[in-house]
């Protein structure tokens, strides 16, 4: 049984060709195709191969729709690339900057020690702290 195809409306006319220099840069069926994908972003596939072979390219729709794909494919995963955040190492050695103790932060502790009964109390519930989150 034949599928029956939806009807779109008629093929654009097309009446510029793929520049000369472009596809003589190329030299290949594949860049040769990119081009005309650049130069007509909007057509399908079967109209780009039939633009190619009116310029002597061997070219076939099925190929024009792979390259295509790969063209889609290769900027989504750039956008990818670039949206994601730089990878931080886990534990990342304090450097000298990180280790300065501000006033208020000593402030801080001397209310935590004197909370807990002393600077012991509070050495050993930072030890207890420390292998909880380990």
């Amino acid at each position: 049984m034949r599928r029956q195809l939806k009807a779109i409306g008629p093929a654009p006319e097309v009446t510029e060709p793929v520049s000369a220099a472009t596809t003589e840069l190329t030299g290949t069926k594949t860049g040769a195709i990119r081009a005309a994908l650049k130069a007509h972003p909007n057509l399908m596939p079967k109209q780009i191969a039939e633009i190619l072979q009116a310029q002597g390219w061997d070219v076939k729709a099925q190929l024009v729709s792979v390259i295509k794909s790969n063209l889609k494919n290769a900027k989504k995963s750039k956008k990818k690339i670039a949206a994601a955040p730089a990878a931080t190492p886990a534990k990342a050695r304090p450097t000298a900057a990180d280790q300065a103790i501000s006033l208020d932060s000593l402030k801080k502790a001397k209310e935590l020690a004197a909370n807990l009964g002393g600077i012991d109390q509070a050495k050993a519930a930072l030890a207890a702290l420390s292998e909880l989150l380990d």
